[in-house]
């Protein structure tokens, strides 16, 4: 018996997924977060993939490597049933680099940066 993709296949995708996106938020790298949770990159990877569920009771240890609770991963589960929209931009690989590039900027550096981008994306801005 096949299982229905809107349970637990979807639920094992939704969590893999905000396990990516949190990673990549907090500039850690998939061997990093490996590494961490003593697992291989392998497995992390399929866990980000949704190919397999991550353990429950290995949630815990997730949550606290990434900085959430367990129960973040489960947020907006119900709105993942629609198409998958990333929070991340489509560029981790990217944002990792310009994330643990800003480690080593001084303040007025950062402040900056910051000022640079919004003014990028206003002028991207539709209207």
């Amino acid at each position: 018996m096949q299982d229905n993709p809107t349970t637990s296949a979807l639920a094992d995708r939704h969590v893999g997924r905000r396990m990516r996106e949190r990673r990549v938020q907090r500039g850690l790298s998939l061997a990093e977060l490996a590494a961490a949770l003593g697992i291989s990159v392998q497995q992390a990877r399929k866990y980000e993939a949704g190919l397999n569920g991550i353990p429950a009771a290995r949630l815990p240890e997730l949550a606290a490597a990434l900085g959430v609770s367990p129960a973040w991963f489960f947020e907006e589960l119900e709105a993942a049933a629609g198409p998958y929209r990333p929070v991340l931009p489509t560029r981790p690989r990217m944002l990792l680099d310009l994330v643990r590039t800003t480690d080593d900027l001084p303040e007025s550096g950062l402040t900056a940066l910051c000022e640079a981008a919004r003014a990028l994306a206003a002028a991207r801005a539709p209207g």
